[in-house]
């Protein structure tokens, strides 16, 4: 899942733009549309994940249909032809996303079934972001390599990724499927069903529009700092070859803080640990401009990396940890576990975000700031392009910890919802 993540910003999108000559308003325009039909197949997931089971469980048989699905969409996404058309990059994409909803809903819906408590749930959350990050790292060095040793232009790269999440995805899949338990509903308990009320609701739930809005904010800041960063990097720093290495760094230092994180968010609460972390980063990617009027270099582009890498992948812990909390209340309120509901809208909501910023931020490029990524451009659209780089994502970080503000569902509210559903049962 890493694999088709944040690559389809970094690599995928860039490649369309530049080395395939769509554009960069053009693929920002597309990518940012077809993420919005995420917006109907996402509360659709969640609705089967929800209310169709099978007799041994909720979450497995809905991966066992995704895979095949997202493998074919990677195929055509990362391996296509010599010359693409916009609609092959619309097909493509939407079977890719709609692989990728069927898989990433019932995947995230799992947590909640298998880790009961407060901290448990951050726990859990922190190794899969822990898994996430250290596939990125793997997939960051890739390109390096093969660019490095073997002279792969950028169209090679993407698709030696593509046979890695082709070869990958089935094994990973079986390997989940055999060592997690995913346990069988009670059979004697009532049908869960959907409720127009029950939606209603959940949108009407304070903590459930600010954990969605996280996720749609800090959506927008990664995908955002994502799609834009090989232009950023070899227009704004002159740094081409290393740039992956340098943006593995980026990952690195976040891989390297999630404990630390967590152990803040142990200390305090969840929302507090996310509102420092977005201060942290909103204010960090502002040392991008004064670096790169600096001479510019590896060596800066490598300070500003690790700076505002410590805050990467907390903010997705704390938020999909916080969701679970709120699904726990839900359900000793209601007696229904609807989490394939809930986390359809946080993959709803973080694929809005990301659509967001591609679209926002390759449209910004080509149509305000002319920039061309494969021609030449002058230092004040080189400058515009810096301002969009470190502008979008201090800004969605800024908002976020802002809406985190006075989060009501605090540790002590959720014990005693634990309470509540020990008495219960």
């Amino acid at each position: 899942m890493a694999a088709v993540g944040l690559p389809m910003a970094v690599f995928v999108a860039p490649l369309y733009a530049e080395n395939l000559g769509l554009g960069t308003t053009l693929v920002g325009l597309i990518f940012m549309i077809l993420r919005f039909w995420d917006l109907l197949t996402d509360p659709f997931m969640g609705w089967l994940v929800d209310t169709r089971p099978t007799r041994r469980g909720r979450i497995k048989h809905w991966i066992y249909i995704g895979a095949p699905i997202l493998g074919i969409g990677a195929f055509f996404m990362f391996i296509p032809g010599e010359s693409v058309t916009p609609v092959y990059l619309v097909i493509s994409l939407a079977v890719l996303w709609l692989g990728f909803t069927m898989i990433q809903t019932p995947h995230q819906s799992w947590v909640p079934l298998i880790a009961h408590t407060y901290d448990e749930r951050s726990r859990v959350f922190m190794w899969r972001e822990v898994v996430q990050t250290a596939t990125l790292i793997s997939l960051l060095v890739i390109p390096f390599i093969l660019s490095e040793f073997y002279e792969f232009g950028r169209r090679d790269q993407v698709k030696v990724m593509g046979v890695i999440v082709i070869v990958s995805l089935p094994i990973s899949v079986l390997l989940a499927a055999r060592f997690v338990p995913d346990m069988a509903p009670n059979p004697d308990a009532p049908r869960t069903r959907f409720s127009w009320q029950h939606a209603a609701a959940a949108f009407r739930d304070r903590s459930v529009l600010r954990v969605a809005t996280t996720e749609i904010l800090v959506g927008i800041a990664i995908a955002s700092t994502g799609g834009t960063y090989l232009f950023m990097a070899q227009w704004g720093f002159g740094v081409t070859d290393y740039a992956p290495l340098i943006l593995l760094a980026f990952f690195a230092t976040g891989f390297a803080c999630l404990p630390f994180w967590t152990w803040v968010s142990r200390k305090t609460e969840k929302h507090i640990a996310l509102q420092i972390i977005c201060i942290w980063s909103s204010i960090t990617y502002m040392a991008y401009l004064p670096l790169s009027l600096m001479g510019a270099g590896m060596t800066t582009l490598l300070i500003a990396a690790v700076v505002s890498g410590v805050g990467y992948g907390a903010p997705f812990i704390l938020a999909r940890s916080m969701m679970a909390d709120i699904i726990e209340q839900n359900t000793v309120r209601t007696g229904d576990n609807r989490a394939g509901f809930y986390y359809s809208l946080m993959t709803g909501a973080y694929k809005t975000g990301a659509s967001l910023a591609i679209g926002i931020s390759y449209i910004m490029l080509g149509s305000i700031v002319g920039f061309n990524p494969s021609g030449e451009n002058s230092p004040g659209v080189v400058r515009g392009l810096m301002y969009v780089f470190v502008g979008v994502p201090a800004v969605a970080y800024g908002l976020t910890a802002l809406v985190m503000w006075k989060y009501p569902l605090t540790r002590n509210v959720q014990a005693k919802t634990d309470a509540a559903r020990h008495a219960a049962s």
